[in-house]
């Protein structure tokens, strides 16, 4: 044996040496799993899994299930070594075989192990026993997954595969949060998905909430049937008006696979005896009945915060020198619709320079909704020396759980501002400092300057009584005065014509919005992009007929602009900008550069026709 291969063993054996300690210092792990959901005469596994070699296994009784098989032993072991550190996980398996005997919903309690002479207790796991089909009485031989459909020209309907969108609530309050989840509802060999249509959710502020991206079908009951579920996207939405809401339905396209109506042989495995059908599903439409915060007891400056929202202050410094800065923050906190908090009034004292807030954001969207924390950071300069107050800052919101408004405050905090350091100026400086704003009026006139220069003297005793720039000091004003009157009066009444004034402003609002729309499509954040398109459409829309924008969605649109006499493939086009930016929202394109610049040549080119057309 040459001494290459002596140095490559020992090596082996100090790694399983290692490897062996660094299994012997894990936690022990003893983990029981079993289906959530069987049928009556089901039969399944229930596994208890274990990293450690263990004796005396003990199962609980079992009531509701009878034990067919076990235990039928496995074990398992992996090993690593990644830059020098060695790590090896053994797992030893302990299955039985049950079968659900009726109905109901049963617990199996703890399973106890003994490990190197102490007992480990596993956790404990409940399974939902259904009626189900009854095709299990000559199944006895192997398990049945009621889910699986027999091969061959099995009939895809609306019964073993369909799709639906459940929401967490129908009723709430309007900016309270609703989870909308989207599942697929499967009896058969469902293998993929086509194109798909998700809801506009017109009338929702929308916010996804992360889910993987490998769907995974689990089991899962529905009307007493067992299903594989599958969730397809799960979106935050906050109502952004009362009354009744509807949540469209959702289009997709699912890939089936079914055997071939042939005999089964050896073969088929290797050849692929099988077909792939396609299967549209559409979704029901969801209602939703959304109601207005109540009138009484609402607070002054309700700005409709909604949730469960905490507050607290901080100041950097109490005592500082004049001209040096100091930092104020507020820091709102919770659950709720955060995002739309705006920055609080602070009275400020008037010898303070207040700069505009840094606003940081970092909330994070759940089923439980949204929460996190918004921060206003304030920076403010004391410029002379004294003792000043910050008022307490107050906030409201109303707490959909109590259906009560709540007021939080922060505190007050008093600030001792010394003297400056001074500079260049010496003790000048040192004076101005002494004094305040609300000190300093006016300063003494009491020294006059001799003039000095070409003074032009006139003579003494010259009349200006009478001249050409005397009675012009008395025409000119009342010409301006007459002409000033006439046009403030026809200013007055230009005003007091709303719909006249919201239609001069609806050009200057769409620009705005497109001009914010080609920042963002320079920044390539398309969702941003396509929000300012949106809101330049419906915006220039609502301010051009004076309709209110809660007003205005999709499905009547077309008929607001038939009796304002705008062409058919004027209207047409103009929906198919704002579907487009709603599928864009939540589908980007291949190409979202090339995309962006085409949908924001043809908003442009709409409400330039449309300004044309409505008059």
């Amino acid at each position: 044996m040459d001494l290459k291969r002596i140095k490559m063993r020992l090596l082996g054996f100090i790694l399983l040496f290692l490897g062996s300690l660094a299994a012997y210092g894990q936690g022990v792990e003893f983990e029981a799993s079993a289906p959530s959901v069987v049928e009556v005469g089901e039969q399944f596994r229930l596994s208890y899994s274990l990293n450690r070699k263990g004796t005396d296994l003990q199962i609980p009784t079992l009531d509701g299930f009878t034990l067919l098989m076990g235990p039928s032993t496995g074990s398992s072991s992996s090993f690593s070594s990644i830059n020098g550190k060695v790590t090896q996980s053994v797992s030893y398996t302990y299955t039985y075989v049950l079968e659900g005997t009726k109905e109901g919903t049963f617990q199996i309690p703890p399973a106890t192990i003994t490990v190197e002479g102490k007992e480990y207790r596993s956790n404990a796991i409940s399974i939902e026993v259904v009626k189900g089909s009854g095709n299990h009485a000559n199944r006895s031989n192997r398990r049945v997954d009621p889910t699986e459909q027999a091969e061959g020209n099995v009939a895809v309907n609306e019964n073993n595969l369909f799709v639906k969108v459940d929401v967490s609530r129908r009723n709430l309050y309007i900016g309270e949060s609703l989870v909308a989840t989207i599942k697929v509802y499967s009896k058969v060999n469902l293998v993929s998905f086509g194109r798909t249509k998700f809801p506009a959710f017109d009338g929702f502020l929308a916010e996804d909430i992360p889910t993987p991206q490998q769907i995974e079908l689990v089991r899962e009951t529905y009307n007493g049937e067992i299903y594989k579920v599958g969730v397809l996207r799960k979106v935050l939405l906050f109502p952004q008006h009362t009354g009744e809401i509807t949540i469209e339905p959702f289009e997709v396209e699912c890939i089936v696979r079914q055997q071939l109506a042939s005999s089964r042989s050896f073969f088929d495995d290797f050849f692929g005896n099988y077909r792939d059908i396609k299967a549209l599903r559409l979704s029901r439409p969801v209602k939703i009945n959304v109601r207005e915060l109540p009138v009484a007891g609402r607070p002054l400056g309700f700005s409709g915060t909604v949730g469960d929202i905490s507050m607290r202050t901080s100041l950097s410094a109490d005592t500082v020198k004049a001209n040096d800065a100091l930092t104020y923050k507020v820091t709102f906190s919770g659950v709720g619709n955060l995002k739309l908090i705006s920055a609080p009034t602070i009275d400020f004292p008037t010898d303070f320079e207040s700069y505009e807030p840094k606003v940081t954001k970092d909330i994070k969207t759940g089923e439980n909704g949204m929460r996190g924390t918004v921060t206003y950071e304030y920076v403010l300069i004391p410029r002379y020396a004294g003792d000043y107050k910050i008022p307490a800052v107050t906030f409201s919101y109303f707490d959909p759980a109590a259906h009560a408004y709540r007021t939080v405050s922060g505190e007050t905090y008093e600030v001792h501002v010394l003297k400056g350091n001074g500079s260049t100026s010496g003790e000048n400086t040192t004076s101005v400092q002494s004094f305040k704003k609300e000190d300093v009026r006016q300063l003494g006139q009491d020294i006059r300057f001799i003039r000095t220069g070409d003074l032009q003297l006139r003579p003494k005793g010259g009349v200006f009584f009478g001249t050409v720039v005397y009675w012009l000091a008395f025409i000119i004003p009342f010409v301006l005065f007459v002409i000033g009157a006439i046009l403030n009066r026809r200013r007055i009444k230009a005003n007091a014509d709303l719909v006249r004034v919201k239609n001069k402003a609806a050009n200057k609002m769409a620009r705005k919005r497109m001009k914010s729309a080609a920042v963002a499509m320079k920044n390539r954040n398309t969702e941003q992009f396509y929000e300012e398109v949106l809101k330049a459409l419906w915006g220039y829309v609502s301010y051009k007929l004076n309709i209110d924008m809660a007003e205005l969605n999709r499905d009547n649109i077309s008929d607001i602009l038939q009796r304002k006499s705008v062409e058919s493939t004027l209207i047409q086009d103009f929906i198919t900008v704002l579907d487009t930016c709603e599928f864009a929202r939540y589908a980007p394109a291949a190409n979202p550069d090339q995309e962006m610049d085409q949908v924001y040549e043809n908003g442009i080119a709409i409400i330039t026709k449309l300004d044309k057309a409505i008059k």
